[in-house]
């Protein structure tokens, strides 16, 4: 009985202590340590039960100063989009900026119209001394017709009913059948037309079928392509597939993942080594608690330094592009004349010597320019065989028909003396020219091309 009444002695002591400390477990456990206090938080009223854990709670919002970085932030309804690099800069205009003049409340359409109602005696008078200084005003009188002064037959001018031109066929004859007739002989096409334009230019009519002419009917039992599917189907109906790879909680009717129980050492591995989908890996370095716009690193551009773009085009102001005022004269005086000095005279020589005829043997040590050298679009954008010593001026060059006959067949054009005969036929007829005259490498292309064409 002692033991007992020690018992129930120390559990109202313990009572006591817990009450004090609002825990929940009071007079259910025994304290080893009364004198200690109670570690972390507990709830009295029965708030920690397995309901509550397994009751889901709302996701916390977006903080505001990362709210911005988002694309569900941008796509809001009613939001205007705006970059997020301008979301926080000041509105150039108020917010209730209004374009526009605003117009006056007794302003209505009586008062708009007034201005063209009839003007009185005076008005008129007015407005007409106003307008006779203008020609147009006494030739072309308005509501009358414009007096040329032409002298019309008797006939014209005693019928009231007289028309110019030619009665039409009536009232039911369109104007875009008159301008372009659908009889007319230029707009009818043959079936060989319609098939050449659509081999040509791919010309098929709207929803028409392209047709590539398969043997269809060699395929297993022969395929119908008017009624044909290709492909197969899946025995399984699965629909946005694509969806719920980038965001795996559709795949549940909660549009939420529920929640599972893990391994604290399983979650802990995957916040380190997983990447989770639109967030930056964890890479364990800690919150450096920087701010949202922190750059790391160090500017390049220390000065107002030059950059690609100065290196290549230049930034140089005018005064700086301008020639120097010695450029090609001299400043000095007492050497020249004063009239040689103030006139338009250029001293020295041009770098490409144009002006003079270049020799016919060019030397090795012989470095002027006599304008016959190609320029710097020729050696970014050299010729097509160019690298082989032949160049658009050859192709062009006039032939005798033996000469040209050795050069096409030596070079591959033509396979014959024979072949060589029937496009030398085609070019001389098609630039008029005569058995003696000589024809181009260009020409006999162009008639190899135009027979290619035709066929």
């Amino acid at each position: 009985r002692s033991c007992s009444e020690k018992g129930r002695r120390r559990e109202k002591e313990e009572g006591r202590t817990a009450g004090n400390r609002k825990m929940s477990n009071t007079g259910k456990f025994r304290d080893s340590a009364p004198l200690l206090p109670a570690a972390g938080r507990t709830d009295a009223g029965g708030a920690d039960s397995t309901a509550m854990c397994f009751t889901e709670q709302d996701r916390p919002p977006t903080p505001e100063n990362i709210r911005r970085f988002r694309k569900s932030y941008t796509g809001a309804p009613g939001m205007r989009v705006k970059h997020w690099g301008a979301e926080r800069d000041e509105a150039p205009r108020p917010g209730d900026f209004v374009f526009g003049v605003r117009g006056e409340k007794d302003a209505g359409v009586e008062h708009l119209l007034g201005g063209h109602l009839e003007p009185t005696t005076m008005q008129a008078y007015q407005m007409m001394r106003a307008e006779m200084c203008y020609e147009t005003s006494k030739v072309e009188v308005l509501g009358k017709t414009l007096d040329r002064k032409y002298q019309w037959p008797d006939n014209v001018k005693d019928d009231p009913n007289f028309r110019f031109g030619v009665p039409g066929a009536g009232d039911t004859e369109p104007a875009i059948e008159v301008v372009f007739p659908p009889d007319a002989p230029s707009l009818q096409t043959t079936a060989e037309q319609v098939a050449m334009y659509k081999r040509s230019h791919g010309a098929y009519e709207p929803g028409e079928q392209r047709k590539r002419n398969y043997t269809w009917d060699r395929i297993g039992e022969g395929i119908d392509p008017g009624t044909h599917s290709f492909g197969g189907t899946s025995a399984i109906d699965y629909k946005q597939g694509v969806a719920k790879a980038l965001n795996p909680d559709l795949e549940y009717e909660s549009k939420v993942k529920p929640t599972q129980f893990v391994p604290r050492t399983v979650a802990d591995f995957h916040q380190v080594r997983a990447d989770d989908l639109g967030k930056v890996r964890n890479l364990g370095l800690g919150d450096h608690k920087l701010p949202a716009d922190h750059i790391y690193g160090m500017s390049t551009q220390k000065f107002n330094d030059w950059g690609a773009k100065e290196c290549l085009g230049g930034n140089y102001s005018i005064e700086e592009q301008m020639p120097d005022p010695d450029l090609g004269r001299s400043l000095r005086r007492g050497c020249a004349p004063d009239h040689v000095l103030t006139s338009d005279r250029v001293f020295g020589v041009p770098c490409v010597r144009s002006d003079i005829p270049p020799p016919k043997r060019s030397s090795v040590a012989d470095s002027k320019n006599y304008g016959n050298e190609p320029g710097v679009k020729a050696l970014i954008y050299p010729q097509t065989f160019a690298q082989r010593g032949v160049y658009e001026e050859d192709f062009l060059e006039g032939h005798a028909r033996d000469a040209l006959c050795d050069i096409c067949t030596s070079s591959g054009m033509v396979e014959s003396k024979e072949r060589f005969d029937e496009l030398f036929a085609r070019a001389r007829a098609m630039y008029g020219a005569s058995e003696d005259d000589m024809l181009s490498v260009d020409a006999i292309r162009r008639a190899l091309y135009q027979e290619v064409m035709a066929e």
